[in-house]
């Protein structure tokens, strides 16, 4: 805390280290906005520069004016990029004495600490007005006032967006300390300025009790267990006393009121009042500043000397009865202060333009919005999803129903080997030369060992992060018990809640995920056992296939050719049929690849932030274009429909010509044994094809998962780390408390030597609240195979892996998840960049400068005591209404009338 010789408290400045900003960004932009960084370089070096000029600062209008013009940028470029880019903001308490940093990777937290930096400076800027004159009272009492507001605004809207546990000094309990204290000491500016103006006793009074008030309730929070680090007991000692002298005060100028009522006995049931409160302040002075003692006791005096008088008169004149204090009716509330927020702090980007000396343009102003990318990959999710399962996954299904059918016909094997007694065929060439270039059986043999593995390395490390956690709780613990009470910092448990319940979730996703290796490790085993000859044989290659196949050189025909024909026919069309499904599914993809619905996605931001660029732009506000953009998709889906009517219809005639073929058909032995042949090595391709691709997408989840679990344990060890060190250190401060309690020293034996600086806000955030760059993943959004990954949103639910059918048409890997989540396209943010025209926000007005500093004679004692000469009766300095007194209903030197 500042260290200012003046009976006000002034809050110090938040300690922060320098650090460039470009290399992250630049790296952001480059990876997740598909632009050059090098066309924003200016506004990297602008952004450097005012990061730089708040590193260090002093009570002073210009350094006000830099943290407000980097507080700006910072709210604005929050529109541009998400919450975590990659830099590691470094923050250390506002009272440590040490080199410790709180860093996390959150903007929102540079922007709280900036905020708080304002407050502080606020509170300084009024410590230094010269107090002494009507001028200097009236700035001191706007600049409380600012304080107290940037101090209400960061704890109702700023830290609420952290994401992430505040630190100690940013807390909501720590803020409100902070309020109260500012609005206290403007409240005091307020009363002492109408002191000065010699207002009415009565008034004097409220004024002064709303201020006991203010700095009752500054106590109270910073008395409070959870704030011991924080304010120390100087800060604590002056919000008592002066709780207690402004208490006194009231009673004081009370009793002056009695005076001019006649009411004697009541009079002296005041002052004796004040006096018994002006002494309790007093017991404080060993912790005071000699101006806050000089203050209680210039008014013990004067409370002395009239409490003297108006005894001795009372006793020889007025002999009125001294009444109970129970009885005496309490003293009103004059409340003229409260928190005051500029629009510079609570909503500065459309004061920002090139005509605003002091916030300036915005920096970034031609990047496209972060919102806007987080909605066109919500919508781009939804239309992959609507191409891939609706349309796609309905189009698998159908062919996979056409050849479970055709091969329980016996087809195309029959019909080859009527037609082609000799050599293979050409469908069954190319299934050969697939298999072969996929790596032929030993292929999938391969892959599930490299499944196996993998799957073993994620358990790995999720044993590893567990036993870190479950390692520093027991030292914790250990600890605990050892030092009973002292040892009070925050148990692990409650640090770790996080950290504990993303391992679960991701313990039960691998599990899941076993379990489908396990499933798909049976489904390779059945294939084996049942088609692994054919497989062996399509394996080994084209002259190997047609060795083993028969032939059938003097075969006999079919007695109807045109039996014969139909079903070639129909077996051409089914072929056609399906080529025709892939060709149409691949423009149905070419269709979604160009739906680009940037155009009236940066539209709707225009006119939502028409009025201010601040406002929080969601996904939510694209809904209704959403689903308007994606009826265009509901004809594809009808196609799926006729489709399915058209498959049943060629199904139906295909087989009951084909009863008519078999029933001409005359057989031997060898067509039979070569039709046989040629089923079977067609269905082993289909059935190899089937486990190849689970395979491929199994190996691809669990690479994907490995980094999800990666950047989950690097967060543990940091944790780890961190509470290491600070158990070092605070076993430190237990053993010196106990050494010196064993030398006598005055320590309580049950109070805690010191509260813990790691706590919840120190925590590494947990995945979750970390939010990834387009296209990357987040925990919360599971694992989805078949499409691009998705981004962060911590509201979007973990839904768990789920198993297909093993044998369904569609032959997908048996790792799902159903959770939608945004999709950020490769190619989107070039595209919106192009169409993203730069807005103008609105001219504002800088706030006022302060005057010139004035020669400092800040110890001057105010002239809260001094009685004016020439009363009536020489006691009261307001008695009467004289033509010179003050009138309530023309309000106080600011206009307004008091509000009791």
């Amino acid at each position: 805390m500042a260290a200012v010789t003046s009976n006000i408290l002034a809050i110090d400045f938040k300690r922060t280290e320098p650090l460039s900003m470009t290399k992250s960004l630049s790296e952001y932009i480059s990876t997740s906005y598909a632009e050059h960084p090098d066309t924003y370089q200016d506004d990297f070096r602008v952004l450097d520069e005012l990061r730089a000029d708040i590193v260090n600062l002093e009570p002073h209008q210009n350094a006000l004016n830099r943290l407000l013009k980097y507080h700006a940028q910072l709210v604005f470029i929050s529109s541009k990029f998400p919450i975590d880019t990659g830099i590691e903001f470094p923050w250390a308490l506002v009272n440590s004495t040490d080199k410790k940093m709180y860093s996390f990777r959150n903007m929102y937290y540079e922007r709280a600490c900036i905020c708080f930096n304002i407050g502080a400076m606020y509170s300084q800027l009024g410590n230094s007005e010269i107090r002494s004159s009507a001028e200097g009272l009236k700035r001191a009492y706007a600049h409380f006032q600012n304080a107290a507001g940037c101090f209400q605004h960061l704890r109702d809207t700023i830290v609420p967006e952290l994401r992430i546990a505040p630190t100690v000094d940013i807390s909501t309990a720590a803020l409100t300390v902070f309020i109260q204290l500012m609005l206290a000491q403007a409240q005091e500016c307020f009363w002492q300025k109408g002191a000065l103006d010699q207002i009415k006793d009565g008034l004097i009074s409220k004024l002064a009790g709303k201020v006991a008030d203010y700095y009752e309730a500054a106590n109270e929070g910073a008395t409070h267990s959870s704030m011991s680090t924080l304010f120390t007991a100087a800060w604590t000692s002056q919000m008592q006393a002066k709780a207690l002298h402004f208490q006194a005060v009231a009673q004081y100028r009370k009793a002056c009121e009695c005076i001019s009522q006649n009411k004697y006995g009541e009079e002296i049931a005041r002052l004796q009042i004040a006096e018994r409160l002006v002494n309790s302040g007093l017991d404080q002075q060993r912790n005071l500043k000699e101006t806050v003692v000089s203050d209680l006791r210039s008014l013990q005096t004067a409370i002395h000397r009239n409490l003297s008088r108006a005894e001795k008169d009372n006793d020889i004149i007025y002999l009125e009865p001294i009444p109970a204090e129970a009885s005496l009716v309490a003293i009103g509330r004059a409340d003229m202060s409260k928190p005051t927020i500029i629009p510079e702090i609570s909503n500065p980007v459309p004061l920002m333009n090139e005509h605003n000396m002091l916030l300036g343009v915005p920096l970034f102003s031609r990047l496209v919005p972060f919102a806007v990318h987080q909605a066109a990959s919500v919508y781009t999710e939804r239309k992959e999803r609507i191409v891939k399962e609706d349309i796609g996954g309905k189009f698998d299904e159908l062919t996979g129903v056409c050849y479970s059918q055709m091969q329980a016909l016996n087809l195309p094997g029959s019909l080859q080997a009527l037609e082609q007694p000799v050599g293979l065929p050409p469908s069954l060439l190319s299934h050969i030369d697939e298999i072969h270039a996929e790596g032929g059986l030993n292929s999938l043999h391969e892959m599930l060992e490299t499944v196996r593995a993998l799957s073993r390395q994620n358990a790995a490390i999720l044993d590893e992060i567990f036993e870190a956690l479950q390692q520093e709780a027991d030292e914790d613990e250990a600890m605990r018990q050892r030092f009973q009470n002292r040892w009070n910092r925050p148990t692990s448990a409650s640090l770790t809640a996080a950290f504990v319940e993303q391992g679960r979730k991701h313990r039960e996703t691998l599990e899941t995920a076993r379990k489908s290796d396990q499933i798909v490790q049976n489904k390779l085993e059945a294939l084996m056992t049942t088609w692994g000859r054919s497989l062996e044989l399509l394996s080994s290659g084209r002259a190997e296939v047609e060795r083993a196949v028969p032939n059938t050189t003097h075969a006999p025909g079919s007695s109807d050719p045109e039996i014969v024909d139909d079903l070639r026919m129909l077996l051409e069309e089914v072929d056609q049929m399906i080529k025709a499904r892939r060709i149409k599914l691949e423009e149905i993809k070419r269709i979604a690849d160009e739906d680009d619905i940037g155009p009236a996605l940066v539209a709707i931001t225009n006119k939502l932030t028409a009025n201010s660029s601040a406002v929080k732009i969601e996904p939510a506000h694209f809904e209704a274009l959403f689903q308007e953009q994606l009826k265009k998709y509901d004809g594809y889906k009808r196609l799926v429909k006729e489709e399915t009517a058209t498959q049943e219809d060629l199904l139906m005639a295909i087989q009951e010509t084909n009863k008519a073929f078999v029933a001409s058909r005359r057989s031997n032995a060898a067509v039979h044994q070569r039709e046989k042949a040629l089923q079977n090595l067609e269905a082993a391709f289909q059935k190899y094809k089937a486990i190849l691709a689970n395979f491929k997408e199994g190996i691809q989840f669990h690479r994907d998962f490995e980094k999800i679990l990666v950047r989950l344990r690097d967060n543990c060890r940091d944790y780890f780390f961190a509470r290491k060190m600070e158990a070092k250190d605070y076993l430190s401060e237990v053993t010196a408390g106990i050494s010196n309690m064993s030398l006598g020293q005055s320590q309580s034996p049950h109070s805690p030597v010191k509260s813990s600086t790691y706590n919840t806000a120190t925590a590494p955030s947990a995945p979750s609240a970390i939010a990834p760059a387009p296209g990357g993943w987040s925990p919360n959004l599971g694992v989805r195979f078949g499409g691009p990954t998705s981004p962060s949103n911590a509201n979007v639910p973990t839904s768990a892996f789920q198993t297909d059918s093993l044998y369904d048409n569609r032959q997908r890997y048996p790792y799902k998840n159903d959770a939608s989540s945004p999709v950020a396209p490769q190619n989107f943010a070039q595209q919106l960049h192009q169409q993203f025209q730069k807005k103008q926000p609105s001219q504002g007005q800088p706030p006022a400068q302060s005057p010139a500093q004035q020669p400092d004679n800040r110890n001057t004692p105010p002239p809260s005591y001094q009685r004016p000469q020439g009363g009536s009766d020489g006691r009261s300095p307001g008695a009467g209404t004289g033509s010179g007194g003050w009138d309530p209903s023309k309000g106080l030197f600011f206009g307004g009338k008091p509000k009791n």
